[in-house]
């Protein structure tokens, strides 16, 4: 390590470092893979065995950073909680996202899918027809992917789609309340109390009579002998309509960049539908929708031959973590039939028996992401069905596309396509 490398802590606030933050990354791994960022106050791990390590060392590493920002505008969730609690509070939702549980969501992602095609595939039909213009137009974001997501979720819950703008208004402004300044976090704070207005009479009723959707399952779940608390149960439902709807849009976004923005891996799909499953998995390694999580340590710790202090907090970075070229080979480019990257079921340890590394975007350990199985399937499926309507896909001239950036800003995926072709039905 190159302990006299000098990094200016306001570079992390510029909006070259938003936009592309992978050069200033790959100097930190290379130079100083253990960080002191002043500014945020904060250590920055870069390396992929050093995130990997830390998120599997829950003896020295606390997860209760979670409530500093995600609290401040939900309340408590299970993503602050460590050890006994946190377990609690997981063997009540978890079986809700994974395995088993999971084929019951797979229609309504479809569904959902389907509808959202069909509505394009009609719009497109019209604008034919009125000779207005001979060439489709989509964008990704606005159009589908911020879309999808937050309609399964409803699903899920058993809210109605009536309610869905009321609820693409809420989440983006709880979103932003998170990792945002003051105005953002009031706004994020307003739309979770409304949101939370409109859920208390449902879980009322759902606790007394209750249906076969994830609210009246919290609403009514033992771990223990206990149940959740409303204030929990309503914390929760936040979290999911966040973490599931934002998240798992970017994801959609993402993936659809990658894969227009490298036409040979574009074609490999189109040939095979199948291949979709590997490319998202890529995507989430070269740049998925979550770019770091933060823990606090417990105990003194000493990385690099630097002390990292109990009390100080310690910024993970996923971004970092995973292109780190001594796990991944040509890490700054995305390769969906790389043979360094385990493309199976994600891992929550790091590496798999083979030694083969897997991706770290959901995170690693006790707080791996409950809802991967779902924003996969989301995007996969989503995907798939997308594609057959929008056929030789492009980037509309005149636009800058390119994946989401780390800062609070627009964003969109304006696409171009040959219109008129129909979905078959799947």
């Amino acid at each position: 390590m190159t302990a006299n490398i000098d990094i200016d802590s306001s570079m992390f606030f510029s909006k070259e470092y938003a936009d592309n933050p992978y050069p200033t990354l790959k100097l930190l791994r290379d130079h100083r893979p253990v960080y002191y960022n002043d500014l945020m106050k904060q250590w920055m791990v870069t390396r992929y065995e050093d995130v990997m390590n830390i998120f599997a060392d829950t003896e020295n590493f606390s997860a209760s950073p979670n409530g500093d920002h995600i609290g401040a505008v939900f309340g408590s969730t299970l993503m602050e909680f460590d050890g006994e609690e946190h377990r609690k509070l997981r063997g009540v939702v978890a079986p809700e996202f994974v395995g088993m549980k999971l084929q019951s969501l797979l229609p309504i992602v479809q569904r959902n899918s389907m509808a959202l095609i069909e509505k394009f595939t009609m719009k497109q039909a019209s604008l034919i027809a009125e000779k207005a213009a001979l060439k489709g137009e989509i964008d990704i974001v606005d159009d589908f992917a911020t879309r999808l997501p937050l309609n399964v979720i409803l699903d899920v819950l058993d809210l109605p789609q009536e309610a869905h703008e009321m609820f693409h208004g809420w989440y983006p402004a709880m979103m932003n309340g998170i990792s945002g300044g003051p105005e953002l976090r009031i706004a994020g704070q307003r739309a979770n109390a409304e949101y939370h207005a409109y859920l208390d009479p449902l879980i009322k009723q759902r606790s007394l009579n209750p249906g076969d959707d994830l609210l009246s399952r919290l609403s009514v779940t033992e771990v223990d002998g206990k149940r959740m608390t409303p204030a929990e149960i309503k914390s929760f439902a936040s979290l999911i309509l966040v973490a599931g709807a934002e998240t798992t849009d970017k994801a959609i976004a993402n993936l659809w960049y990658q894969l227009l923005a490298h036409p040979d891996q574009w074609q490999a799909v189109q040939q095979d539908p199948e291949l979709l499953d590997r490319a998202f998995t890529e995507m989430m390694r070269i740049h998925g929708p979550a770019g770091a999580q933060t823990r606090k340590a417990i105990n003194d710790v000493t990385l690099h031959g630097v002390t990292i202090q109990a009390g100080d907090y310690v910024h993970l970075s996923l971004y970092g973590a995973n292109r780190d070229e001594r796990v991944f080979k040509d890490p700054d480019t995305f390769n969906l039939f790389r043979d360094d990257l385990y493309f199976s079921k994600e891992l929550r340890s790091g590496y798999f028996r083979d030694g083969t590394a897997g991706h770290l975007g959901f995170g690693l350990g006790p707080h791996f992401c409950v809802g991967y199985q779902l924003a996969r399937a989301e995007t996969v499926i989503g995907t798939k069905l997308l594609m057959e309507v929008v056929k030789n896909p492009r980037f509309k001239p005149g636009t800058n596309p390119k994946p989401i950036a780390i800062r609070l800003e627009p964003w969109h995926l304006q696409l171009e396509f040959d219109a008129g072709l129909s979905l078959r039905e799947p």
